[in-house]
Formats: structure tokens, sequence, C-alpha cells
């Protein structure tokens, strides 16, 4: 998938991904982060999401969230913030992990997620992007 890169997950919005591709990340997430954070054992994961301004953003942020909650995560919309915003809160109000909406410099046609757990550590393919990716490329059980 195209979609999915070494620490982030970007693209053009509406070719290299759509919004049920987020929505089965945000699912994903969920999984993954708990296998990260022994210490939320028992109960739902906390997760923050920010969102940057592109058109796409709000959309997308829906579509994660619905995701997130499908899986048990209680979700704290930042709203319409910057990513240092997003880490700074995941850590500092301890969260088990967050998402940005945003492409970054990217242009305004792409969008995508970053995303961070426990103590804002940002998760890339080599501690748990490809988890992801593999979750949401599987078959549907």
């Amino acid at each position: 998938m195209g979609f999915f890169k070494a620490y982030d997950m970007r693209g053009t919005y509406g070719v290299d991904f759509d919004l049920e591709t987020v929505r089965k990340v945000g699912r994903a997430l969920v999984q993954v982060l708990a296998e990260r954070s022994p210490d939320a054992a028992g109960r739902p994961l906390r997760i923050l999401v920010g969102r940057d301004g592109r058109l796409t953003s709000e959309a997308v942020r829906d579509a994660l969230v619905a995701g997130l909650r499908e899986a048990g995560a209680d979700v704290t919309d930042l709203g319409l913030c910057t990513t240092p915003m997003v880490y700074f809160f995941t850590a500092e109000d301890d969260y088990d992990g967050s998402v940005m909406v945003t492409a970054s410099h990217n242009p305004p046609s792409d969008n995508g997620l970053k995303v961070s757990m426990r103590t804002a550590l940002p998760v890339g393919y080599a501690n748990g992007l490809d988890e992801v990716e593999r979750l949401v490329s599987s078959p549907a059980p």
C-alpha cells in the first residue's frame, strides 16, 4: 500500500487512500497501541486526535475517530491544531496514543496520519506501523 510510509501514513486523498481505509486504520491502531501499553489492560485506551486546516482533514478525522471508537478507544478531539501541540498534550496528559491528521509539507490534495504512543513516542514502520498496515490490508474476518 503506497499510503504507509516509514514514519507515517500519507498520500493523495481519494487516490492513495479513502475514508474506509482511515476507519480501518483507527480500528487497527487501537489493537497495536494496546499491545504496546501493558498498563492499559482492562480499560479503554485514551487516544488524542488533532487535525490541520486541509479541506479533507475534518472528514479524515471523523473516519479515524469512528474506527478508534469502534475498537473501544476513548477519544479526545483537540480540534484544529499543530503537530507539536498533539505531541505535547499526548505526553503532558498521559494519553496512551495520539494521531495528528496532516500531510505536513505535502500538497493540499494530500492528507495523512502521524501516530504517537505514550510519551509522544512516534510510531513508525519499525515499531508498529507495519502491523497496522498488515491489519488494514487483511481481509475482514
